[in-house]
């Protein structure tokens, strides 16, 4: 099994060296020790850890809140906070950010393994369900494929295809749409659809749902 990459970020030295050595006698390897927030996104865009340890309160120009929203959003990589205190304004910054967790000065052994796990089965799970949406792509794509001419063929007196089949994907919802005016189409891609909404709705979390839109059919999977 590979090891997990964390990098720290701390600007107190000796607290760095600490949590470097109670890490690695957890079996994580630490893959640098950041002291700023300009440092510490030099070192992930050279090393991109598994996961990152930030302080709240950094020296310097950007504190660990700025430093955490940088690096969230052009990498996908979780992040947990590490402070000895935090008022209620620096928690709603902190929020914002969608960390992984919260760390107390000093830290326990205990704490440090529970937290970091629980972070990397939540950050491992929610790329599983991303791919769930690279798999629908897939499988609407191949399917358009293989059906392209019989589409046309299955065309009406005064029918037109008007355009290709649409598809909408994000992190947080996926939309497919197809011409209704299609008959032959439309009849095959709600089938289709149903399909994966029954293969893809695999928890109560993921919703699918196939409904109609004007022209279009739509299906919605969101999370």
């Amino acid at each position: 099994m590979l090891e997990t990459k964390i990098l720290i970020v701390e600007d107190e030295k000796i607290l760095a060296m600490g949590l470097k050595k109670k890490l690695g006698n957890l079996g994580y390897s630490v893959t640098d020790l950041a002291s700023s927030g300009t440092e510490a996104i030099e070192s992930v865009k050279k090393v991109q850890p598994d996961l990152v340890l930030m302080d709240i309160v950094l020296k310097g120009a950007m504190d660990g809140i700025e430093t955490a929203e940088f690096i969230v959003n052009l990498y996908d990589i979780p992040i947990i906070y590490l402070t000895a205190y935090a008022d209620d304004e620096m928690l709603a910054r902190a929020e914002k950010t969608c960390p992984y967790g919260y760390i107390l000065k000093p830290y326990k052994d205990s704490e440090l393994k529970a937290n970091i796990k629980m972070a990397l089965y939540k950050h491992s799970a929610q790329k599983d369900k991303v791919m769930d949406f690279e798999d629908i792509y897939r499988d609407v794509t191949r399917f358009l494929d293989e059906n392209e001419g019989s589409f046309k063929e299955g065309l009406l007196d005064g029918e037109s295809l008007t355009g290709p089949f649409n598809i909408d994907i994000g992190l947080k919802n996926i939309y497919i749409s197809a011409d209704r005016n299609n008959k032959a189409a439309h009849a095959a891609f709600y089938k289709l659809l149903t399909d994966i909404a029954r293969k893809y709705a695999i928890s109560e979390e993921n919703k699918v749902v196939v409904y109609p839109r004007g022209d279009e059919l739509c299906l919605e999977f969101s999370k």
